[in-house]
């Protein structure tokens, strides 16, 4: 061949080089959604602040992981991106546009944040992108188009209790604590006088004097004065323990059952129960199969967190449900994997189910998700958290 030729051929590549990096591509690189191209899936969750919830999409991370050392989705591998927003709403949006726009995830995740429904919601419906929470925390994860967590959430789980109390428990004077937040006491509020019309009862106590945080002797002294016997308190896991503590030294502890949030049902909760010696009377709901039940399903559960270093927790339990529902979405997706096609095929898929769920998981074209709405009880014991009974389900 000619110089002239060779050097024809040689400008020629140049040029197909030079044209395939204006345009972002590789010579050996897919379009997204391709065959060659990672599945790209987001998260945002408060893994710092005052409430941390790093348990959850580590959960889900196994999950992925696993699924991708077995040979992925179709021989794709999944990417997993897990944002901090700190429980900062400002944090929380920019994170959600970065990994939308910049990042193309097909899908959020596994997720739990006290702020991100209320600062993402309205973005991920103009975009179409749905989202699987791991954990919703705050009333507008299940007031949303394109969210839907698979938890059932924090006044599911606390009428949970209050259903348990009246029909396993079979408790005439049952007494709400509800120790208050920013945001949340006028929904539990409202919450308590549906639930009496329900349920065809009247509460014997409500008490709200107690700020969270402080110190709950107050409540717990009208609660001795009211006769309570039974009591659902709203506590997170430290305080939980605390409020034990304290109705022990009041002497209350045998007046009445104690009920609490999931968040009290964790290995940690139960030692620090035990070593006070407060562990009579007292359940915590959990939202998914207890840990601790005999199910070759919870078997898998613990030894695929443990093998990853992930706490076991009912939190971490909602992580993992939510990773393994879209990875079952995934692989019924005949085509492209995109945001469309994940979104279309999710709300097409009706009722799915899981084993570690008491209720089908949903995701409709609905404006809000609430598919689980139900508990199974754990009572705190010597042995550990043993569970109690059967499913309870929360009247839709």
């Amino acid at each position: 061949m000619s110089s002239r030729a060779n050097r024809s051929v040689l400008l020629l590549s140049l040029s197909l080089v030079v044209g395939l990096a204006a345009t972002g591509c590789s010579s050996d690189s897919g379009e997204p959604g391709s065959s060659d191209q990672p599945i790209k899936i987001g998260a945002i969750s408060s893994l710092t602040g005052p409430a941390p919830f790093p348990e959850v999409p580590g959960a889900a991370q196994a999950v992925f992981d696993q699924v991708n050392d077995e040979g992925g989705i179709n021989g794709r591998m999944i990417e997993y991106f897990s944002e901090d927003d700190g429980a900062d709403p400002a944090k929380a949006s920019q994170s959600a546009r970065r990994l939308v726009d910049e990042e193309g995830v097909v899908a959020m995740v596994g997720g739990a944040s006290l702020v991100e429904c209320s600062a993402n919601a309205a973005f991920y419906e103009q975009r179409d992108v749905v989202n699987i929470m791991g954990t919703g925390v705050e009333p507008s994860c299940f007031g949303s188009r394109n969210i839907a967590p698979v938890n059932a959430g924090t006044f599911n789980g606390y009428e949970s209790l209050l259903w348990f109390a009246k029909d396993e428990l079979e408790a005439e004077r049952i007494c709400p604590v509800i120790l208050k937040s920013e945001g949340l006491t006028e929904p539990y509020l409202a919450l308590l006088d549906a639930w009496q019309d329900k349920a065809g009862m009247t509460f014997a106590h409500v008490d709200t004097s107690v700020n969270l945080g402080d110190d709950p002797t107050p409540a717990i002294l009208a609660v001795k004065d009211a006769g309570c016997d039974a009591v659902a308190v709203n506590p997170t896991e430290p305080e939980g323990v605390s409020f034990m503590n304290t109705v022990q030294q009041q002497g209350v502890l045998d007046q009445a059952d104690w009920l609490m949030l999931s968040n009290v049902y964790t290995d940690s909760a139960i030692e620090a129960l035990q070593a006070q010696g407060t562990t009579d009377g007292v359940y915590a709901n959990s939202e998914f199969l207890p840990a601790s039940a005999d199910a070759p399903e919870v078997a898998e559960w613990r030894e695929t967190l443990e093998a990853a270093d992930v706490p076991i927790t009912s939190l971490s339990e909602g992580g993992y449900v939510a990773a393994q529902i879209l990875v079952e979405v995934l692989r019924s997706i005949d085509g492209e994997i995109t945001a469309e096609s994940v979104a279309e095929a999710l709300r097409g898929a009706g009722e799915i189910e899981n084993p570690l769920m008491g209720m089908p998981y949903v995701f409709d074209d609905s404006d809000a998700h609430n598919p689980n709405r139900a508990s199974m009880m754990v009572r705190a014991t010597e042995n550990g958290w043993e569970p109690v009974g059967d499913w309870v389900e929360v009247p839709e």
